[in-house]
């Protein structure tokens, strides 16, 4: 059935997943905006954890299909030449031939999927197998389509040629930092005069803002994120040890899972951090929250991973000096963009664990204006990262792929 308002279609990998809070921000304010909004989510969740955001989004879900058998494959082109679309699936063939199996079948049922929805634009988040099936479907429905380009999908995944394609193709594109935004027009110079600026945004009200408290006898440090490399906790862990054996009051809290777990876990062992380090698994946002709430700083100690991987922006890191925790990261992509060196937090080099320990004692020492850094970073975060200023800007781009439709 034919809906009445014009829709934007979030193509997503995977929906929901407990790690990309900030795309659930993004719905939320752009249906707060007045957009409607469709999901359409290109592998089954298989998370286990959930916030409860998602109960607040309005959008219903699609999970597109990935044939397994070719009566299934067959099943895709009966249903293509059912909605009308045997001629564009023919037109574009040559080129669904050249792409991996699963992405140009799912292109065809995302573009099924799509008839007759009143949808007007797609909207991708991650410029790699996300953007790929969306730019097919476009290819095949006409619906003009962009996509949001973060980190590890345009610095490790993403061939040239491939990535050169899907800016030359789409109405429009965004990326979250400055940093992100010079590099590919430096890549492509030819294909991003329509790419954008459009930060990855926090939902304020979600943060309340407190000065940070006086430090108390033991130095209390927050850290979150998944236990890989480039999230640098192998050199934050020599670096708590340096501040042990110094006779420092450390109490490191490390919120998370990942592949490194194991290894994390023999390095405190090996260390003698077992009273001062704390692996604390998986949290839920709430427990995040409280995590938050009872530290004396946060420290996101990011790396460029030996792949070429890096963070884009950590939104914990965003939250942390939404919330008022005095903040210490490192000087990867755009981070430094949030963290200012002295004003909204303390930056530091990456993969260096000396510097690292002296940035928390710095951070708590008596002679830092703690306040001052917290007061400095939650202006910082309502100036540029706040999601409803940009949901009003991705809803200003769709409305302009919509007229050109």
């Amino acid at each position: 059935m034919l809906q009445s308002e014009p829709a934007t279609a979030y193509i997503l990998k995977m929906y929901p997943r407990f790690s990309e809070t900030f795309i659930v921000s993004e719905i939320l304010a752009r249906e707060a905006a007045g957009d409607r909004i469709e999901i359409y989510s290109l592998r089954p969740c298989n998370d286990q954890r959930f916030h409860p955001e998602l109960a607040r989004v309005k959008a219903p879900v699609t999970y597109i299909v990935r044939p397994k058998s070719a009566e299934r494959v067959w099943e895709t082109f009966r249903a293509a030449e059912a909605a009308g679309l045997a001629p564009a699936v023919s037109r574009v063939f040559a080129e669904l031939a050249t792409m991996d199996t699963n992405d140009a079948l799912q292109a065809i049922n995302l573009a099924v999927a799509l008839q007759h929805r009143n949808i007007r634009h797609l909207h991708v988040h991650f410029a790699s197998i996300p953007t790929t099936v969306a730019r097919l479907a476009s290819a095949i429905t006409g619906i003009p389509y962009s996509f949001t380009a973060h980190a590890v999908d345009i610095f490790v995944e993403t061939l040239d040629d491939d990535l050169r394609t899907k800016f030359a193709q789409a109405h429009h594109s965004v990326t979250i930092s400055e940093y992100n935004l010079r590099f590919l027009r430096r890549r492509f110079p030819d294909v991003t005069s329509r790419l954008h600026l459009v930060r990855n945004g926090l939902e304020l009200d979600r943060f309340p803002y407190r000065d940070p408290r006086p430090v108390g006898p033991t130095v209390r440090v927050a850290a979150v994120g998944r236990l890989v490399e480039k999230k640098g906790f192998q050199h934050l862990l020599p670096a708590a040890a340096e501040l042990v054996s110094q006779g420092f009051p450390l109490d490191l809290r490390i919120a998370g899972t990942g592949v490194l777990a194991d290894r994390l876990q023999c390095t405190i062992e090996e260390l003698g951090l077992d009273r001062n380090v704390q692996l604390l698994g998986p949290q839920t946002q709430d427990q995040v929250h409280e995590l938050l709430d009872s530290a004396d700083a946060f420290i996101a100690p990011c790396v460029v991973g030996s792949d070429g991987n890096a963070d884009g922006m950590p939104t914990v890191l965003l939250e942390a000096m939404a919330a008022g925790v005095p903040c210490i990261s490192t000087a990867v992509t755009g981070i430094p963009e949030a963290v200012r060196n002295g004003h909204t937090g303390i930056l530091t080099r990456p993969g260096q664990p000396h510097l690292l320990a002296q940035a928390i004692r710095r951070i708590s020492s008596p002679a830092t204006d703690r306040v001052a850094l917290a007061r400095h970073a939650r202006a910082l975060i309502e100036k540029d990262y706040d999601v409803r200023r940009q949901a009003m800007a991705l809803r200003a781009l769709s409305l302009d792929a919509r007229r050109a439709a």
